[in-house]
């Protein structure tokens, strides 16, 4: 690997803490989204160690320009650069994972009008990519209608493209089918984001599996607020239970579950950028199990994207106060998984209760009713 470093700077990753930038602190230890050590706080917007931090900013600060001599690959399919101190040391791939990670350098005196170009250049695309996909689920949802009743296994291994129809001005859709329309539109959704060639079936199984409620439900959340009302509603407008569910639940459960999730996406007034995002820090959930150790790589590499898109939109917009944004908007996923286990528990009651309602097999799969 070669180098043109200033002679001052070639060998230590040190600087005097009176140029170091300020930090957003971190309540306790967890790892760097560089190298995997402890770290406390965020540096240029990556959650990151001092080494870390320092490396990236000496780099930035004099200019200097790393060549790897493996095609910057050192660090492909590795969670962490230098994992388990086995890898060779490749500064020239240790600085294009921070900046993959979205570390941006902001030199002293930089106007904030610059400072906020140079931050929202990826982040924009990203973020209009991730609205235009969201605008066509919702569409698709309104507009489109499949009569098929597929699995969720059916809908993984099978050949890619959508197998619903425009929807005829007389088409009646009533409320199961509603869920399970939301679930298949998103599960197509999912299934074309592009990391997800590189998953294997199996685990793609498992992750539409855990996850296609939770989405159904930040989704449903989403379109309250865009609709302006206090409570989830189906997505013609109309009410989610049906009269029978009215009597076997108590009202206050029932509202709960229609009005948790939408009042706390009020109170935060979420942005449809922020919701997307936080769909897909959500999805690329590494701990489930069981996944292989090469797909909870992927999932891992993906959530410090959009982790890092989310706190990069939350410091652009909010300033001084984006790093507790960015924790009110994470804590969200209490309130979604509350969520997920009452109308898991619903809908397993009314199956009891009602055993002669046909569900569709794919509601079945990722809401585990027996």
């Amino acid at each position: 690997m070669s180098a043109n470093p200033s002679p001052d700077s070639c060998g230590s990753d040190y600087l005097p803490t009176d140029m170091e930038p300020e930090t957003s602190a971190v309540s306790v230890s967890e790892k760097c989204a560089v190298c995997g050590k402890p770290a406390f706080c965020y540096n240029y917007g990556v959650l990151s160690c001092n080494a870390c931090k320092m490396f990236f900013r000496r780099v930035e600060v004099d200019h200097i320009t790393y060549n790897c001599k493996y095609w910057n690959t050192c660090y492909d399919g590795q969670e962490y650069v230098d994992a388990n101190n086995v890898s060779t040391r490749c500064r020239a791939c240790r600085y294009r994972r921070c900046i993959d990670l979205g570390m941006r350098y902001i030199a002293p005196g930089k106007p904030d009008l610059e400072l906020v170009n140079q931050v929202d250049g990826k982040l924009n695309t990203l973020l209009q990519e991730l609205v235009l996909m969201d605008a066509r689920r919702s569409h698709k949802i309104l507009n489109f209608y499949t009569s098929e009743n597929p699995t969720l296994r059916q809908m993984v291994t099978r050949s890619k493209g959508s197998r619903m129809v425009l929807k005829k001005a007389t088409q009646e859709v009533n409320i199961h089918e509603w869920s399970f329309l939301t679930i298949y539109v998103s599960v197509e959704m999912f299934l074309n984001l592009d990391f997800m060639q590189n998953i294997d079936n199996e685990d793609k199984i498992v992750l539409l599996r855990e996850f296609s409620l939770k989405t159904l439900v930040l989704n449903s959340a989403m379109r309250a607020i865009l609709n302006k009302t206090d409570r989830v509603m189906t997505p013609d407008g109309k009410d989610v239970y049906p009269d029978r569910l009215l009597q076997m639940f108590s009202l206050d459960f029932l509202n709960n579950i229609r009005s948790r999730l939408a009042t706390r996406f009020r109170e935060l007034k979420v942005s449809s950028e922020e919701h997307m995002l936080l769909n897909l820090i959500l999805f690329c959930n590494s701990a489930l199990h069981p996944l292989s150790d090469e797909t909870k790589k992927t999932l891992s590499a993906r959530q410090k994207v959009y982790s890092s898109a989310l706190l990069q939109l939350c410091l652009s917009t909010y300033q001084q106060t984006g790093p507790s944004r960015f924790a009110d908007l994470l804590s969200i996923c209490h309130v979604v998984n509350k969520t997920v286990e009452d109308v898991t528990y619903l809908t397993s009651l009314f199956k009891l209760q009602m055993p002669f309602i046909e569900y569709k097999k794919l509601f079945v799969d990722v809401v585990h009713l027996i």
